[in-house]
């Protein structure tokens, strides 16, 4: 293998996870062999990750930016409608198919298979029929045997934002679930108000690492001024980011200064898309350089690939360095112990059983602080949870005091416009506030978690030094037994893992809880990288990091719920008075808001997030401990019968283990080299 690995492709990316998936099988081979069914079933779990495992990409931005055509330029042929009025109505999924077909799932549960070229009548606006289909439509995904989709990359075309409400709820609900967004952006009209907006308010902070800004139709300026364009832009960009992470974080907090040391510059790229797919069906190398097309993509590949695939690939590298870790220990156990006197062994073995007990036991006050870390968490966020509705509620009351309102706004047949005007401009300004508690509450808590795996460092090193310490009792040569001639190759074999320069094999930890939680030891210094940010943890426990949103979404809706349209008109009687239907409605707010206060639950929904949370944490340690333990426990008793019955290794098994050290060594100095690249990656 090359002492350098590109991970910056889809070629080189996918080439090692092959080869990273074949050695994680051969382990799991070996681990069958040595009765390790812990260390089986944890391969299990990574290699059914593997399998499942995708890049998916959203299309996002305001409706006729060329979102279509852009996504016809990646995949080099006009598969998704496009049209110079706004067509995409619903999420497409475009995927890689032998076949080309399309598989539509209603928002009913329904589902059906439909031939692709039937597809604008599925997912369009381009006729009222088309439409009304469209709004029964969930998701549509397209198959189709392009060549970019076989890389394992999905692409999804997203509703037009600001086109339709729904729409762009639908747009901002997949924006969590993906590994990489592209922002597409007019050259010619650079940010909209709503795309603005977009940025500062609905786009997680840590969500901005895997966008990538397209600015579209850039061929339609001058070199100059496209130049001039796109650094206005990114300028633009990068203000937007740090200042909504200032708010989320605390501009003097440690975790933004890591954030905004590892952000670095916005990726924005101007292209023109028409011209890249124009290109591509004519095989004009010339139109597609021209386009600009060539650096975009390799950037999205090298964000999908050495970023966001990095973490990927560090979860298999830190299991086949943790396997081995065991594998090794097991062969040791195996070589050394049936060669013991049968007291000696018993011996040890109790011993081994105490300790056991002992590392549970200790494991048990571990996860008693873990409990009180939990409540500390919670109690820390009240704060911010108490001054939620206050906030909420004196900012409906400054928009409505702001509010300009005519006579001509108090005619009795205008009044009902004149208060969805108003509660339009309190929606979104409640909207923004719920987004920022939403992010505070998931930076609070992974940061928290953060702390924790932390302080967990004391009895992960006492965890793995009696784990280490049981084996050296059974393992180290003296005078209790002879070294015989037959085992010194698999000796030397181990050795290496041992005390040699594969010493970072020896035992089963990598980088700690912390970086466990994050995907296999991506360490602390990666924590708010630019391509996972805070809710990292969250995502890595197996958490729903978009529980917050729901929570403060739901509040926001029932307020907007309950001053729609006539049914406020029972709460309000203004007599063409401005100032008097200005009182009138800040007192309806104060009584709804008190109400919706109550009925929320809000503080009882954020507390039992953290304690889930928390819960995650305990049980991601337990089952990896347990594995541990459980694995050494069967192997000393499978050993136990046989001291007893004063067996020995037979010279095929020694054989078999000798032939499993070696290609163990193989398969650890590969993983070790990875490892090397990818914690540089990881943490730069």
């Amino acid at each position: 293998m090359d002492s350098t690995i590109n991970f910056s492709n889809f070629t080189g990316y996918r080439q090692t996870v092959m080869e990273l998936t074949a050695d994680l099988n051969q382990l799991k081979e070996y681990s069958k062999v040595l009765n390790l069914n812990g260390n089986v079933a944890s391969i299990d779990e990574t290699l059914e990750k593997l399998a499942n495992d995708s890049f998916d990409v959203a299309i996002i931005g305001e409706f006729k930016r060329g979102k279509s055509t852009l996504i016809n330029a990646l995949l080099g042929k006009e598969i998704l409608p496009s049209d110079v009025l706004p067509t995409t109505a619903t999420l497409n999924r475009v995927t890689y198919g032998i076949t080309p077909c399309v598989s539509v799932k209603y928002k009913n549960g329904t589902s059906e298979e439909v031939e692709i070229d039937k597809l604008n009548d599925y997912v369009t606006k381009l006729s009222s029929e088309s439409e009304q289909k469209a709004a029964t439509v969930k998701e549509a995904t397209i198959y189709y045997p392009t060549s970019y989709c076989k890389n394992n990359v999905d692409i999804i075309d997203t509703p037009g934002l600001n086109d339709d409400e729904n729409m762009t709820e639908v747009t901002l609900s997949v924006l969590p679930q993906i590994d990489a967004a592209i922002f597409v952006i007019m050259a010619q009209a650079p940010f909209s108000e709503y795309e603005r907006d977009f940025l500062e308010n609905k786009m997680l902070t840590s969500d901005m690492g895997r966008v990538i800004f397209a600015v579209n139709c850039i061929d339609r300026c001058d070199e100059d001024d496209a130049e001039r364009v796109i650094d206005s832009i990114s300028k633009r960009i990068n203000s937007y980011v740090l200042e909504k992470a200032k708010k989320v974080m605390g501009e003097d907090s440690e975790e933004f200064a890591v954030y905004k040391r590892k952000i670095g510059k916005p990726k924005v790229f101007g292209i023109s898309a028409k011209q890249a797919l124009k290109g591509k069906i004519k095989g004009n190398d010339e139109l597609i350089a021209k386009s600009n097309y060539p650096a975009f993509e390799a950037e999205l590949e090298r964000l999908l690939t050495e970023e966001r695939g990095a973490i990927s690939l560090h979860v298999q590298v830190s299991k086949i360095l943790s396997s081995i870790g065991e594998i090794v220990k097991s062969i040791q156990l195996r070589e050394n112990s049936l060669r013991m006197d049968r007291g000696v062994f018993n011996e040890k073995y109790e011993a081994a059983r105490e300790e056991f007990k002992i590392i549970r036991e200790k494991r048990k006050e571990e996860f008693n602080k873990i409990d009180s870390a939990s409540k500390g968490a919670y109690q820390n966020l009240m704060p911010k949870l108490n001054e939620f509705w206050p906030t909420l509620l004196n900012d409906a009351i400054r928009i409505i005091k702001d509010e300009v309102i005519t006579d001509e706004d108090m005619k009795k047949d205008n009044i009902p416009k004149t208060q969805d005007r108003i509660m339009k401009k309190i929606k979104k300004s409640s909207e923004n506030l719920g987004q920022l508690l939403n992010e505070q509450i998931q930076q609070d808590i992974s940061v928290s978690l953060g702390k924790e795996a932390t302080r967990l460092q004391d009895f992960e090193d006492v965890f793995y030094s009696t784990i280490n310490s049981i084996h050296t009792s059974f393992t180290a040569h003296g005078s209790d037994y002879e070294v015989n001639s037959s085992s010194t190759a698999l000796s030397t074999a181990l050795n290496y893992f041992t005390f040699g320069g594969g010493s970072a094999y020896l035992g089963y930890k990598q980088a700690g809880w912390k970086g466990m939680l994050l995907g296999g030891g991506v360490g602390a210094a990666a924590t708010y990288a630019t391509s996972v940010g805070a809710g990292i943890l969250l995502a890595g426990i197996g958490l729903p990091i978009t529980l917050p949103v729901i929570i403060i979404a739901g509040v926001v809706s029932a307020l907007v719920g309950t001053f729609t349209g006539n049914k406020a008109l029972k709460w309000l009687v203004p007599d063409n008075k401005a100032e008097k239907f200005k009182t009138q409605y800040i007192e309806s707010i104060k009584t709804e808001y008190a109400k919706l206060e109550n009925d929320s639950n809000l503080d009882v929904k954020v507390k039992d997030q953290i304690e889930a949370s928390f819960i995650a944490l305990k049980t991601k340690i337990n089952s990896e401990t347990e594995h541990i333990l459980n694995d050494m426990q069967a192997t000393l008793d499978d050993l136990k019968i046989k001291v007893a019955q004063s067996e020995v290794m037979a010279e095929k098994e020694q054989q078999q283990l000798v032939s499993m050290s070696e290609n163990i060594t193989k398969i650890g100095d590969k993983a070790n080299e990875i490892n090397k690249q990818l914690i540089a990656i990881l943490n730069r």
